[in-house]
């Protein structure tokens, strides 16, 4: 998602399942992935805390280990080393998550899709209609490059 308002941060997300089948020997295997990121271009904490908040939330409905994990793994997913920077200011993301039952790992993506408008919106509505200059703009179009 990205806001055409310099002040609506840009937001990502993907959840995805994958199963191969048995094949040449080789076991079959399965795994979920996925994640959700934000990336201000102008810091509003109440804003971030409302984002990475809520998906605090659902993790801990599921295992509060996973928030710290999986906002770690995001935090490191993103950093532009050759830079030194981050490329927004995380979330969640995780990969190869098959270490439990299935469909509790299944209803974990769900909750964790199905919470990307609660977690995105708001921050969208606070921020489409704020008033922004041309270097603001301009600096957003930095950030999106990358």
């Amino acid at each position: 998602m990205h806001p055409k308002n310099p002040h609506a941060p840009t937001m990502h997300f993907n959840y995805r399942y994958f199963e191969t089948e048995e094949w040449n020997g080789i076991p079959g295997q399965w795994w979920f992935g996925g994640g959700t990121d934000i990336t201000p271009n102008f810091v509003v904490e109440e804003d971030m805390r409302h984002f990475h908040g809520t998906y605090k939330e659902v993790c801990d409905r599921h295992d509060p280990a996973w928030y710290p994990k999986f906002k770690k793994w995001c935090d490191e997913y993103f950093l532009i080393g050759h830079r030194g920077e981050t490329r927004g200011l995380g979330g969640i993301f995780f990969d190869d998550l098959n270490d439990r039952d299935p469909d509790k790992i299944f209803a974990f993506s769900t909750e964790a899709a199905n919470s990307v408008v609660k977690a995105y919106t708001p921050l969208v509505v606070r921020h489409k209609d704020d008033p922004y200059t041309e270097q603001e703009k301009a600096w957003q179009q930095v950030r999106r490059g990358r």
